[in-house]
């Protein structure tokens, strides 16, 4: 199928579950209402098997990276059947937090990555993760997720404060911007 030569519309989500069926059901009805092109999910949580019921007509393109023996994480890659993309290659996490898919959508080739950071020891892991993404990616990148780690303490934290200290925080920046990451949050709220 032709991409349908219309801006692609992205949106990235933490799920916290979609193993009831209500749940999926109401993800797909307004990823649709709102004429999703990409859906970035994580905490999808599903059980190895069990994330072919998280497809329609409308997202038939959907991948998946779970973890093997719970079903705390999970990461998803919706695409809308509209986009006609083709896969080139993909690189997933053993453990269900990142998922990197490579591929053609337009005549241009797309890096789109979903990544949930794990609560603890964020830092060493989405410094890890970006190093595996900047080495996969290849064309114009689209990375979104649940990176649990707050960019900006007094936008992001309720209390206005952080326990990461602001070398940390530091750093997590430097590793997104070399990757011309955006913190769409921030952009959107300004200091």
């Amino acid at each position: 199928m032709a991409y349908r030569k219309a801006p692609l519309k992205i949106v990235t989500q933490n799920c916290r579950g979609l193993n009831v069926p209500e749940r999926r059901t109401h993800l797909l009805r307004e990823l649709r209402k709102k004429h999703v092109s990409i859906a970035l999910l994580q905490e999808t949580h599903f059980k190895e098997g069990t994330q072919s019921r998280l497809r329609n007509r409308h997202y038939p393109s959907n991948y998946f990276c779970n973890h093997p023996m719970s079903h705390k994480t999970g990461v998803a890659i919706l695409l809308a059947a509209d986009i006609g993309f083709e896969e080139l290659d993909r690189m997933q996490d053993s453990l269900g937090r990142y998922l990197f898919l490579k591929g053609v959508i337009a005549n241009k080739i797309y890096t789109i990555a979903s990544i949930y950071v794990p609560n603890k020891r964020q830092a060493p892991f989405l410094r890890n993760a970006l190093q595996q993404l900047e080495e996969f990616s290849d064309g114009i990148l689209i990375a979104g997720g649940d990176f649990n780690t707050p960019l900006d303490p007094i936008l992001d934290s309720s209390t206005g404060h952080s326990c990461m200290s602001q070398r940390t925080i530091k750093s997590i920046r430097q590793s997104m911007e070399d990757l011309r990451l955006v913190d769409c949050w921030r952009a959107l709220h300004p200091s």
